[in-house]
């Protein structure tokens, strides 16, 4: 039925709050996987843009409340993979849940190119936030690393999001990396994939 006014929020706030609880629980059991190298991986063909067309869809209502400006800009070709969906869709949400999080209110641009030169499909995430200083940079990847002032903009972060995303594009042959000129000037995330 309908819920009363009153009740609305506080609801919001334990679906919001048992959304982070899961993310921090599969994070941990992603990492003891990985470290006892029994992660399961499911590889298929299938096509990049329909997955990031489709799990941009699923976080569209997380997106339209946050009230960050939002674009994204997508190819014309399917952009064929090899790929496990599910662990391939993980990495996505946690890259654009991230420019989310830290783009403090500014704006988050999403792309997915296709790169007939180099045999790639590179995902990007940039956002206008509260950046990333150049000696945390090379470190982010590593298990439980965050940036010096990510705290400020939010304390639910484990350090593990982007660990667990490197080892899912190793596994996968692809790369992921970070840019970012300076804190208080934005970030960019981008992951490549060879195409098949």
């Amino acid at each position: 039925g309908k819920l009363p006014d009153a009740a609305v929020e506080p609801i919001q706030r334990i679906y919001d709050s048992s959304i982070t609880l899961n993310a921090v629980v599969d994070d941990y059991l992603n990492i003891s996987r990985i470290e006892l190298g029994t992660m399961k991986y499911d590889f298929a063909p299938l096509s990049f843009k329909d997955l990031v067309d489709g799990t941009v869809g699923e976080l569209k209502p997380n997106i339209d409340r946050s009230g960050v400006a939002w674009t994204y800009e997508t190819c014309d070709s399917p952009c064929m993979i090899n790929a496990d969906k599910e662990r391939i869709k993980q990495v996505i949400s946690n890259l654009i849940d991230n420019g989310l999080k830290y783009s403090n209110k500014t704006h988050v641009k999403v792309s997915l190119k296709r790169d007939e030169e180099n045999g790639i499909v590179r995902f990007t995430v940039e956002d206008g936030g509260i950046g990333i200083a150049p000696d945390v940079l090379g470190k982010l990847f590593e298990k439980f690393v965050r940036a010096n002032n990510a705290n400020k903009a939010n304390i639910r972060g484990t350090g593990l999001g982007l660990y667990v995303a490197r080892e899912i594009i190793r596994v996968h042959k692809g790369r992921i990396f970070g840019e970012s000129v300076g804190e208080g000037k934005g970030s960019k995330f981008t992951v490549e994939l060879p195409l098949s």
